[in-house]
């Protein structure tokens, strides 16, 4: 798949600004970024999945600790 980008679109990109663009190829839109915009993003999607899994697991002691001591 070859992209051909606007001139308004690569400045938005080149300025670290995310560009919607159709890939009927795949069936929906995609997001083209710079890579370092990308890595940001996706180490605050990690860090939100871990805090999740530390949540889920503290709910879960939690409950396991109600029922064991009622009191």
């Amino acid at each position: 798949m070859t992209i051909e980008l606007t001139e308004q679109q690569r400045q938005a990109v080149c300025n670290g600004e995310p560009v919607r663009l159709p890939a009927p190829e795949i069936g929906e839109d995609v997001i083209l970024l710079r890579a370092a915009e990308y890595e940001a993003i996706r180490e605050l999607l990690e860090d939100d999945r871990e805090q999740a899994m530390f949540r889920a697991f503290a709910r879960k002691q939690a409950a396991r600790l109600a029922k064991e001591n009622p009191y």
